[in-house]
């Protein structure tokens, strides 16, 4: 039995990989360094007034984006977490029952520009943010 061992220690050292250089990983859009097209794409942008019957009661800027579910690995299951920029306000649409509010920025001003950091929350963790303004028209 005792002869067995060094060829188990040499077969199994063998095995061993170079260590992983988290640098380098910038081809899988889970990967917080990757480098390809974007997984989250704006599609729409406006600003727009909400009305209470006839009487506007705020102006609002809001933001449509879609995920690019080709770039993804079949199957993943993924949560969309958007942080308004100016505000710091975060939301996290990871619970079956997302949160009551919108995702618009309120009481806009003309003239000023509104961001909006978009991740892909899988499992546990966050992807690379993708970040998208809006410029709040009169």
């Amino acid at each position: 039995m005792l002869r067995l061992i060094p060829f188990l220690v040499l077969g199994l050292s063998a095995c061993l990989k170079d260590d992983l250089d988290p640098s380098s990983l910038t081809s899988n859009p889970l990967d917080p360094n990757y480098d390809g097209p974007a997984l989250i794409e704006r599609v729409s942008d406006t600003t727009r007034i909400v009305y209470s019957g006839m009487v506007a009661v705020d102006t609002v800027v809001e933001q449509v984006v879609n995920v690019r579910e080709d770039l993804l690995p079949a199957g993943t299951d993924h949560k969309l977490y958007v942080t308004l920029v100016n505000t710091g306000e975060v939301f996290d649409y990871s619970s079956e029952n997302p949160p009551s509010q919108d995702r618009a920025y309120h009481h806009v001003v003309p003239g000023v520009s509104y961001c909006y950091d978009y991740q892909l929350k899988v499992q546990f963790s966050l992807t690379k943010a993708w970040r998208y303004c809006t410029t709040a028209n009169p």
